[in-house]
C-alpha cells in the first residue's frame, strides 16, 4: 500500500468487528426461522454476498483480537487485491493489512471444494507481499492443520477460521501457515 492509500485509511470509517457480529447473531434466530429461500437464509444470492463477506472479515477480526488480546477493527474498503482491511494499533502506531477472504464452501454448494485447492489457488498472487489470506473453513469437518502443505506463496500471512461447534458459537483460528502454525478459539460475541 501506497501513502496516499494509507492516508486515506486512516480517515475512512472502521469499525468494531464484535458489535457487528452481536447484531447479526440477533437477527440469525429470526432468519433461520422464517420461511425465506435457503440461499437467502445462507447469504448465498449475488445481492447478499457483501453481507456474507462482511461476516466473514467480522469473524476474523474478531477471532485475531481474541488471539492477541487487543482490539483489531475492520473498514470493508474492497479493492482489486484484498476484501477489507485490517487496524489495530500498537503504541503509537496504527497498523493496516489488506485481507483477501477465501472460502472452503458448504459441501451442498461444491462437494470438490477443498482447503488444498484454495491455497494451491494462492500461486497467482505474486505482487502481494502485504497481503493477509484469511480462508473460511465452512464445513463441518475434522480439520488437522499438521496435514496442510503451503507451497510456496508472496503473501504476508495465511491464516484458516472455522466454527467448531453445531450452533456457531464457537469458533477456531489457525495460522500464520507461513511461520509455524497454531490454533486458538474463541466464543461468538454476545
Amino acid at each position: 500500500m501506497d501513502r496516499s492509500q494509507l492516508r486515506s485509511l486512516q480517515l475512512s470509517g472502521f469499525r468494531d468487528p464484535a458489535s457487528f457480529l452481536r447484531t447479526l447473531r440477533e437477527l440469525e434466530p429470526r432468519i433461520a426461522a422464517s420461511s425465506l429461500d435457503p440461499k437467502i437464509k445462507q447469504l448465498r444470492t449475488n445481492k447478499l454476498k457483501k453481507w456474507r463477506e462482511a461476516r466473514q472479515a467480522a469473524l476474523f477480526c474478531y477471532g485475531m483480537s481474541q488471539r492477541i488480546g487487543q482490539p483489531i477493527y475492520l473498514n470493508n474498503d474492497e479493492a482489486q487485491d484484498y476484501d477489507f482491511i485490517a487496524s489495530w494499533a500498537v503504541g503509537d502506531e496504527q497498523h493496516f493489512a489488506p485481507v483477501q477472504l477465501k472460502e472452503v464452501v458448504p459441501t451442498n454448494l461444491n462437494a470438490k471444494s477443498s482447503l488444498e485447492e484454495v491455497i494451491s489457488s494462492l500461486t497467482k498472487y505474486v505482487n502481494s507481499e502485504d497481503l493477509t489470506v484469511a480462508i473460511h473453513l465452512n464445513r463441518k469437518i475434522q480439520f488437522d492443520p499438521k496435514t496442510i502443505t503451503v507451497p510456496p506463496l508472496n503473501i504476508a500471512a495465511l491464516w484458516v477460521f472455522s466454527s467448531i461447534s453445531e450452533d456457531g458459537s464457537e469458533w477456531a483460528l489457525w495460522g500464520n501457515f507461513l511461520e509455524d502454525p497454531e490454533g486458538s478459539s474463541f466464543a461468538y460475541p454476545t
